[in-house]
């Protein structure tokens, strides 16, 4: 639910100032309906559960949860850093190496 932070009133339609905002955005093909998409995406990368997220947007399912919570490519990567810090115990992981080509001075690997 909306409501106008003047008066406390809650919004009957919001369409109307979303496309307005889309439009003073320079934003196009965006729905309303895709910020559930975002909602559950940024939860889901934050650490948030899956069941969680699920309750939240109202899912029956975890597979339709799935379906809206989309992973970005920098979580991935932050992913699999973590599981090469574990694996190979340092601190330094692949990605932040690859990145920073000065510390790896002395070596052959660019």
């Amino acid at each position: 639910m909306f409501y106008d932070p003047k008066t406390g009133e809650r919004y009957l339609n919001v369409k109307r100032s979303f496309a307005a905002a889309l439009r003073r955005a320079g934003i196009k093909d965006f729905h309303f309906h895709d910020l559930r998409h975002c909602f559950a995406s940024h939860l889901v990368m934050a650490g948030i559960d899956l069941t969680t997220v699920s309750k939240l947007l109202g899912h029956k399912s975890l597979a339709m949860t799935l379906r809206y919570s989309h992973l970005s490519p920098q979580h991935m990567t932050k992913a699999v850093d973590v599981l090469d810090g574990v694996l190979n115990e340092r601190l330094e992981t692949t990605s932040h190496l690859l990145h920073n080509p000065q510390i790896l001075r002395g070596t052959n690997v660019r």
